[in-house]
Protein backbone atom coordinates (compact mmCIF):
# COMPACT_ATOMS: atom_id res chain seq x y z
CA UNK A 1 0.00 0.00 0.00
CA UNK A 2 2.75 2.22 0.53
CA UNK A 3 4.04 1.70 -2.73
CA UNK A 4 1.32 2.12 -4.25
CA UNK A 5 1.33 5.48 -2.91
CA UNK A 6 4.34 6.91 -3.54
CA UNK A 7 3.15 5.52 -7.27
CA UNK A 8 0.00 7.55 -7.10
CA UNK A 9 2.32 10.79 -5.66
CA UNK A 10 4.95 10.36 -8.86
CA UNK A 11 2.17 10.09 -11.48
CA UNK A 12 0.54 13.35 -9.91
CA UNK A 13 3.77 15.18 -9.86
CA UNK A 14 4.43 14.27 -13.30
CA UNK A 15 1.15 15.22 -14.28
CA UNK A 16 1.38 18.59 -12.79
CA UNK A 17 4.98 19.12 -14.17
CA UNK A 18 3.47 17.95 -17.83
CA UNK A 19 0.87 20.32 -17.48
CA UNK A 20 3.16 23.42 -16.18
CA UNK A 21 5.48 23.10 -18.97
CA UNK A 22 2.84 23.05 -22.07
CA UNK A 23 0.81 26.34 -20.35
CA UNK A 24 4.35 27.95 -19.94
CA UNK A 25 4.88 27.61 -23.45
CA UNK A 26 1.43 28.49 -24.49
CA UNK A 27 1.85 31.57 -22.41
CA UNK A 28 5.29 32.35 -23.49
CA UNK A 29 3.80 32.23 -27.46
CA UNK A 30 0.74 34.06 -26.35
CA UNK A 31 2.37 36.73 -24.82
CA UNK A 32 4.67 37.39 -27.64
CA UNK A 33 1.46 37.10 -29.83
CA UNK A 34 -0.18 40.18 -28.25
CA UNK A 35 2.78 42.11 -28.02
CA UNK A 36 3.17 41.67 -31.86
CA UNK A 37 -0.83 42.60 -32.46
CA UNK A 38 -0.20 45.68 -29.74
CA UNK A 39 2.36 47.02 -31.84
CA UNK A 40 0.12 47.83 -34.90
CA UNK A 41 -3.30 47.82 -32.99
CA UNK A 42 -2.16 50.31 -29.89
CA UNK A 43 -3.81 49.24 -27.02
CA UNK A 44 -2.24 52.01 -24.27
CA UNK A 45 0.79 53.34 -23.27
CA UNK A 46 4.03 52.83 -21.84
CA UNK A 47 2.19 52.00 -18.78
CA UNK A 48 0.05 49.32 -20.30
CA UNK A 49 3.44 47.93 -21.98
CA UNK A 50 5.04 47.31 -18.45
CA UNK A 51 2.30 46.28 -16.89
CA UNK A 52 1.37 43.32 -19.38
CA UNK A 53 5.21 42.07 -19.69
CA UNK A 54 4.87 42.34 -16.32
CA UNK A 55 1.46 40.07 -15.59
CA UNK A 56 2.74 37.87 -18.38
CA UNK A 57 6.17 37.41 -16.37
CA UNK A 58 4.67 36.79 -12.86
CA UNK A 59 2.31 34.40 -14.56
CA UNK A 60 5.14 32.08 -15.92
CA UNK A 61 7.03 32.36 -13.06
CA UNK A 62 4.29 31.21 -11.02
CA UNK A 63 3.53 28.14 -13.19
CA UNK A 64 7.47 27.75 -13.31
CA UNK A 65 7.69 27.44 -9.29
CA UNK A 66 7.79 23.98 -7.38
CA UNK A 67 6.40 25.61 -4.16
CA UNK A 68 2.75 25.39 -3.09
CA UNK A 69 2.42 29.13 -1.43
CA UNK A 70 5.14 30.74 -3.80
CA UNK A 71 3.28 29.64 -6.39
CA UNK A 72 -0.07 30.96 -5.06
CA UNK A 73 1.40 34.08 -4.48
CA UNK A 74 3.35 35.14 -7.43
CA UNK A 75 -0.05 34.13 -9.69
CA UNK A 76 -2.20 35.54 -7.56
CA UNK A 77 0.26 39.01 -8.26
CA UNK A 78 -0.46 38.51 -11.70
CA UNK A 79 -4.02 38.81 -11.17
CA UNK A 80 -3.12 41.91 -9.53
CA UNK A 81 -1.52 43.06 -12.34
CA UNK A 82 -4.26 42.16 -14.29
CA UNK A 83 -6.36 44.61 -12.08
CA UNK A 84 -4.34 47.81 -12.60
CA UNK A 85 -3.62 46.85 -16.69
CA UNK A 86 -7.91 47.40 -16.12
CA UNK A 87 -7.43 50.56 -13.81
CA UNK A 88 -5.46 52.42 -16.49
CA UNK A 89 -7.56 51.77 -19.57
CA UNK A 90 -8.98 55.63 -21.26
CA UNK A 91 -12.25 54.09 -20.99
CA UNK A 92 -14.38 56.12 -18.57
CA UNK A 93 -16.15 52.87 -17.24
CA UNK A 94 -12.76 51.51 -16.94
CA UNK A 95 -12.21 52.64 -13.48
CA UNK A 96 -15.52 51.18 -12.12
CA UNK A 97 -14.73 48.14 -13.60
CA UNK A 98 -11.58 47.63 -12.60
CA UNK A 99 -12.62 48.50 -8.45
CA UNK A 100 -15.21 45.74 -8.79
CA UNK A 101 -13.04 43.05 -10.60
CA UNK A 102 -10.27 44.13 -7.16
CA UNK A 103 -13.12 43.83 -4.96
CA UNK A 104 -13.70 40.61 -6.05
CA UNK A 105 -10.31 39.27 -6.64
CA UNK A 106 -8.98 40.17 -2.96
CA UNK A 107 -12.36 38.27 -1.58
CA UNK A 108 -10.95 35.18 -3.62
CA UNK A 109 -7.43 35.59 -3.05
CA UNK A 110 -8.83 35.46 0.63
CA UNK A 111 -10.90 32.41 0.39
CA UNK A 112 -8.60 30.14 -1.78
CA UNK A 113 -5.41 30.55 0.86
CA UNK A 114 -7.88 30.66 3.82
CA UNK A 115 -9.27 27.38 1.98
CA UNK A 116 -5.82 25.74 1.29
CA UNK A 117 -4.98 26.47 4.92
CA UNK A 118 -7.56 24.93 6.62
CA UNK A 119 -7.14 21.87 3.95
CA UNK A 120 -3.89 20.60 5.17
CA UNK A 121 -1.23 19.22 3.73
CA UNK A 122 -1.32 16.06 1.22
CA UNK A 123 -5.01 14.40 0.11
CA UNK A 124 -6.21 13.14 3.01
CA UNK A 125 -9.75 14.95 4.02
CA UNK A 126 -9.11 16.80 7.05
CA UNK A 127 -11.29 15.95 10.07
CA UNK A 128 -14.59 17.60 11.40
CA UNK A 129 -15.76 21.04 10.39
CA UNK A 130 -12.21 21.79 8.65
CA UNK A 131 -13.45 19.99 5.82
CA UNK A 132 -16.34 21.56 5.05
CA UNK A 133 -14.77 25.47 6.01
CA UNK A 134 -11.79 24.79 3.53
CA UNK A 135 -14.06 23.01 0.42
CA UNK A 136 -16.63 26.18 1.21
CA UNK A 137 -13.15 28.91 0.74
CA UNK A 138 -12.31 27.37 -2.39
CA UNK A 139 -15.58 26.61 -3.97
CA UNK A 140 -16.58 30.52 -3.48
CA UNK A 141 -13.17 31.32 -3.99
CA UNK A 142 -12.51 29.17 -7.70
CA UNK A 143 -15.98 30.75 -8.32
CA UNK A 144 -14.84 34.43 -7.77
CA UNK A 145 -11.67 33.62 -9.64
CA UNK A 146 -13.05 32.32 -12.65
CA UNK A 147 -16.22 34.29 -12.67
CA UNK A 148 -18.59 30.88 -12.32
CA UNK A 149 -21.96 31.40 -12.44
CA UNK A 150 -23.83 33.19 -9.85
CA UNK A 151 -20.35 35.28 -9.17
CA UNK A 152 -19.91 36.12 -12.93
CA UNK A 153 -20.96 39.59 -12.92
CA UNK A 154 -17.38 41.75 -13.30
CA UNK A 155 -16.14 39.98 -16.18
CA UNK A 156 -18.66 41.20 -18.60
CA UNK A 157 -17.96 44.69 -16.79
CA UNK A 158 -14.26 44.60 -17.26
CA UNK A 159 -14.30 43.01 -21.18
CA UNK A 160 -17.11 45.30 -22.11
CA UNK A 161 -14.72 48.32 -21.09
CA UNK A 162 -11.07 47.81 -22.00
CA UNK A 163 -8.93 47.44 -24.93
CA UNK A 164 -9.30 43.74 -26.58
CA UNK A 165 -6.06 42.84 -25.31
CA UNK A 166 -6.50 44.00 -21.85
CA UNK A 167 -9.42 41.15 -22.02
CA UNK A 168 -7.11 38.94 -23.69
CA UNK A 169 -4.26 38.53 -20.97
CA UNK A 170 -7.54 38.38 -18.42
CA UNK A 171 -9.05 35.29 -19.72
CA UNK A 172 -6.10 33.55 -21.79
CA UNK A 173 -3.62 33.81 -19.40
CA UNK A 174 -4.12 35.16 -15.63
CA UNK A 175 -7.70 33.28 -15.73
CA UNK A 176 -6.51 29.99 -17.68
CA UNK A 177 -3.31 29.67 -14.57
CA UNK A 178 -6.13 30.19 -12.24
CA UNK A 179 -7.82 27.23 -13.62
CA UNK A 180 -4.44 25.22 -13.50
CA UNK A 181 -4.36 25.65 -10.06
CA UNK A 182 -8.07 24.11 -9.64
CA UNK A 183 -7.26 21.10 -12.06
CA UNK A 184 -4.08 20.54 -10.16
CA UNK A 185 -6.07 20.01 -6.69
CA UNK A 186 -8.04 17.46 -8.47
CA UNK A 187 -4.86 15.64 -7.81
CA UNK A 188 -3.75 16.73 -4.77
CA UNK A 189 -6.67 17.01 -2.56
CA UNK A 190 -9.37 14.74 -5.01
CA UNK A 191 -11.76 14.39 -1.70
CA UNK A 192 -13.17 18.39 -2.41
CA UNK A 193 -14.51 17.33 -5.79
CA UNK A 194 -15.51 13.80 -4.49
CA UNK A 195 -17.52 14.71 -1.29
CA UNK A 196 -18.90 17.85 -2.88
CA UNK A 197 -19.25 16.74 -6.66
CA UNK A 198 -22.94 18.09 -6.74
CA UNK A 199 -21.75 21.25 -5.89
CA UNK A 200 -18.99 21.56 -8.96
CA UNK A 201 -22.06 19.99 -11.11
CA UNK A 202 -24.39 22.70 -10.59
CA UNK A 203 -21.74 25.14 -11.24
CA UNK A 204 -21.00 23.98 -13.96
CA UNK A 205 -24.54 23.70 -15.97
CA UNK A 206 -25.35 26.87 -14.41
CA UNK A 207 -21.77 28.33 -16.37
CA UNK A 208 -22.67 26.49 -19.26
CA UNK A 209 -26.28 27.69 -19.54
CA UNK A 210 -26.74 31.32 -17.71
CA UNK A 211 -23.54 32.06 -19.49
CA UNK A 212 -24.82 30.99 -23.25
CA UNK A 213 -28.16 32.72 -22.61
CA UNK A 214 -26.64 35.97 -21.59
CA UNK A 215 -24.58 35.71 -24.45
CA UNK A 216 -27.20 35.62 -26.78
CA UNK A 217 -28.49 38.94 -24.79
CA UNK A 218 -25.87 41.14 -25.89
CA UNK A 219 -25.59 43.79 -28.71
CA UNK A 220 -21.71 44.47 -28.00
CA UNK A 221 -19.86 42.23 -28.99
CA UNK A 222 -16.56 42.27 -26.31
CA UNK A 223 -19.54 41.44 -23.59
CA UNK A 224 -20.43 38.66 -25.95
CA UNK A 225 -17.36 36.85 -25.54
CA UNK A 226 -17.14 37.47 -22.14
CA UNK A 227 -20.26 35.53 -21.37
CA UNK A 228 -18.95 32.88 -23.87
CA UNK A 229 -15.66 32.92 -21.69
CA UNK A 230 -18.02 31.84 -18.29
CA UNK A 231 -19.67 29.28 -20.68
CA UNK A 232 -16.71 27.93 -21.51
CA UNK A 233 -15.32 27.22 -18.36
CA UNK A 234 -18.37 25.40 -17.15
CA UNK A 235 -17.12 22.53 -19.60
CA UNK A 236 -13.52 22.56 -18.42
CA UNK A 237 -14.91 22.80 -14.70
CA UNK A 238 -16.84 19.55 -15.88
CA UNK A 239 -13.62 17.67 -17.13
CA UNK A 240 -11.82 18.51 -13.55
CA UNK A 241 -15.58 17.08 -12.11
CA UNK A 242 -14.89 14.13 -13.80
CA UNK A 243 -11.51 13.62 -12.67
CA UNK A 244 -10.97 10.54 -15.06
CA UNK A 245 -7.68 10.95 -17.60
CA UNK A 246 -9.85 11.67 -20.65
CA UNK A 247 -11.82 13.97 -18.35
CA UNK A 248 -7.96 16.33 -16.62
CA UNK A 249 -6.54 16.09 -19.79
CA UNK A 250 -9.44 17.13 -22.01
CA UNK A 251 -9.82 19.91 -19.50
CA UNK A 252 -6.22 21.06 -20.38
CA UNK A 253 -6.44 21.00 -24.01
CA UNK A 254 -9.91 22.79 -23.62
CA UNK A 255 -8.23 25.28 -21.74
CA UNK A 256 -5.46 25.88 -23.78
CA UNK A 257 -7.80 25.90 -27.17
CA UNK A 258 -10.19 27.97 -25.34
CA UNK A 259 -7.08 30.92 -24.45
CA UNK A 260 -5.60 30.79 -28.23
CA UNK A 261 -9.35 30.69 -29.69
CA UNK A 262 -10.00 33.95 -27.03
CA UNK A 263 -7.04 35.70 -28.59
CA UNK A 264 -8.20 35.41 -32.21
CA UNK A 265 -11.85 36.56 -31.42
CA UNK A 266 -10.51 39.06 -29.19
CA UNK A 267 -8.08 40.90 -31.53
CA UNK A 268 -10.28 40.08 -35.01
CA UNK A 269 -12.61 42.87 -32.94
CA UNK A 270 -9.64 44.95 -31.96
CA UNK A 271 -8.78 45.28 -35.99
CA UNK A 272 -12.61 46.62 -36.95
CA UNK A 273 -12.72 48.88 -33.44
CA UNK A 274 -9.56 50.68 -34.22
CA UNK A 275 -10.61 51.93 -37.88
CA UNK A 276 -14.29 52.22 -36.67
CA UNK A 277 -13.46 54.67 -33.21
CA UNK A 278 -16.08 52.62 -31.44
CA UNK A 279 -16.72 49.06 -29.91
CA UNK A 280 -17.95 47.11 -32.37
CA UNK A 281 -21.69 46.13 -31.92
CA UNK A 282 -24.59 44.48 -33.72
CA UNK A 283 -25.39 47.83 -35.22
CA UNK A 284 -22.21 47.25 -37.42
CA UNK A 285 -23.06 45.50 -40.82
CA UNK A 286 -20.91 43.94 -43.47
CA UNK A 287 -17.77 44.42 -41.88
CA UNK A 288 -16.40 41.75 -43.80
CA UNK A 289 -15.70 44.10 -46.42
CA UNK A 290 -13.68 45.91 -44.77
CA UNK A 291 -11.90 43.61 -42.64
CA UNK A 292 -11.75 40.39 -44.35
CA UNK A 293 -9.21 38.53 -42.63
CA UNK A 294 -10.44 39.36 -39.85
CA UNK A 295 -14.32 38.33 -40.66
CA UNK A 296 -12.30 34.60 -41.71
CA UNK A 297 -10.08 34.30 -38.87
CA UNK A 298 -13.24 35.05 -36.13
CA UNK A 299 -15.76 33.01 -37.88
CA UNK A 300 -12.83 29.79 -37.71
CA UNK A 301 -12.27 30.78 -34.50
CA UNK A 302 -15.99 30.54 -33.49
CA UNK A 303 -16.33 27.26 -35.15
CA UNK A 304 -13.06 26.27 -33.27
CA UNK A 305 -14.31 27.32 -30.18
CA UNK A 306 -17.68 24.96 -30.06
CA UNK A 307 -15.20 21.57 -31.31
CA UNK A 308 -15.53 21.09 -34.62
CA UNK A 309 -12.91 19.32 -36.38
CA UNK A 310 -10.28 19.78 -37.80
CA UNK A 311 -9.67 23.30 -35.36
CA UNK A 312 -7.70 22.52 -32.22
CA UNK A 313 -10.56 22.87 -30.34
CA UNK A 314 -12.27 19.39 -30.96
CA UNK A 315 -9.30 17.56 -29.23
CA UNK A 316 -10.12 18.91 -26.17
CA UNK A 317 -14.03 19.22 -26.54
CA UNK A 318 -14.73 15.56 -27.54
CA UNK A 319 -13.04 14.45 -24.23
CA UNK A 320 -15.04 16.72 -22.02
CA UNK A 321 -17.92 15.09 -23.75
CA UNK A 322 -16.66 11.67 -23.15
CA UNK A 323 -16.05 12.81 -19.24
CA UNK A 324 -19.38 13.71 -19.38
CA UNK A 325 -20.81 10.48 -20.29
CA UNK A 326 -18.05 8.72 -17.65
CA UNK A 327 -19.54 11.76 -14.71
CA UNK A 328 -23.54 11.58 -15.35
CA UNK A 329 -23.96 8.85 -18.28
CA UNK A 330 -26.01 10.28 -21.73
CA UNK A 331 -27.99 12.59 -19.87
CA UNK A 332 -25.08 14.92 -18.92
CA UNK A 333 -23.88 14.83 -22.37
CA UNK A 334 -27.08 15.56 -24.16
CA UNK A 335 -26.96 18.46 -21.67
CA UNK A 336 -23.40 19.35 -22.60
CA UNK A 337 -24.73 19.41 -26.41
CA UNK A 338 -27.78 21.31 -25.62
CA UNK A 339 -25.56 24.34 -24.02
CA UNK A 340 -23.25 23.79 -27.20
CA UNK A 341 -26.11 24.79 -29.78
CA UNK A 342 -26.89 27.72 -27.95
CA UNK A 343 -22.96 28.69 -28.04
CA UNK A 344 -23.27 28.14 -31.94
CA UNK A 345 -26.45 30.31 -31.93
CA UNK A 346 -24.70 33.20 -30.31
CA UNK A 347 -21.81 33.02 -32.39
CA UNK A 348 -23.89 32.37 -35.90
CA UNK A 349 -26.01 35.47 -34.26
CA UNK A 350 -22.87 37.66 -34.25
CA UNK A 351 -21.32 36.08 -37.65
CA UNK A 352 -24.64 37.03 -39.81
CA UNK A 353 -25.33 40.40 -38.04
CA UNK A 354 -21.71 42.21 -37.58
CA UNK A 355 -19.47 40.31 -39.86
CA UNK A 356 -21.21 39.18 -43.29
CA UNK A 357 -24.05 41.44 -45.61
CA UNK A 358 -23.23 44.02 -47.69
CA UNK A 359 -22.00 47.06 -46.11
CA UNK A 360 -23.40 50.59 -46.71
CA UNK A 361 -20.96 52.12 -48.83
CA UNK A 362 -17.84 50.83 -51.28
CA UNK A 363 -14.83 50.47 -48.53
CA UNK A 364 -11.36 48.69 -49.42
CA UNK A 365 -9.85 46.39 -47.02
CA UNK A 366 -8.64 48.48 -43.76
CA UNK A 367 -6.17 46.01 -42.17
CA UNK A 368 -2.55 46.59 -40.45
CA UNK A 369 -0.14 44.04 -42.21
CA UNK A 370 1.40 42.75 -39.14
CA UNK A 371 -2.21 42.43 -37.55
CA UNK A 372 -3.18 40.40 -40.20
CA UNK A 373 0.30 38.01 -40.20
CA UNK A 374 -0.35 37.62 -36.26
CA UNK A 375 -3.85 36.56 -36.91
CA UNK A 376 -3.12 34.07 -40.07
CA UNK A 377 -0.33 32.65 -38.14
CA UNK A 378 -1.98 31.46 -34.98
CA UNK A 379 -5.16 30.40 -36.97
CA UNK A 380 -2.71 28.43 -39.01
CA UNK A 381 -0.88 26.68 -35.95
CA UNK A 382 -4.29 25.99 -34.22
CA UNK A 383 -5.34 24.16 -37.58
CA UNK A 384 -1.95 21.96 -37.51
CA UNK A 385 -2.12 21.60 -33.97
CA UNK A 386 -5.69 19.76 -34.53
CA UNK A 387 -4.59 17.97 -37.63
CA UNK A 388 -0.98 16.62 -35.63
CA UNK A 389 -2.18 16.77 -32.38
CA UNK A 390 -0.22 13.50 -30.94
CA UNK A 391 2.56 15.58 -29.34
CA UNK A 392 0.54 17.55 -27.43
CA UNK A 393 -1.48 14.72 -26.16
CA UNK A 394 1.33 12.75 -25.43
CA UNK A 395 2.78 16.25 -23.90
CA UNK A 396 -0.18 16.16 -21.63
CA UNK A 397 0.08 12.90 -20.65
Amino acid sequence: MMMNSILSLTETAASGAAWDNVLIGAFIVLLAAICLYAAVIPQGGRGWWGLTILTGLLTIAGMAVSGEWTRILLLDLAAFGAVALVWIDPDPQAKSAARLYLSMLVAAVILIALGVYLGGEGSQQPAGISAKLAAACLIAGFSLKLALVPFYFWLPKVAGNVKPMTSVMIVSIVDIAAFSELAAMRLTIPWLFTQYGTIWLVLALLSMFIGALLALAQTNIKSLLAYSTIDDMGYLVLGVLAGSQVGLSGAILAALSHAFFKFLLFASVGVAENKLGHAVTLKDRGLAARFPVSAAVFILSAIGMIGVPPLFGFIGRWRLYLSGVQLGGAALALTMAAATALALLYYVRAIHRVWLGKPEEEVQPQEPLLARLVLIVVLVALLLVGLFPAWLTALIG
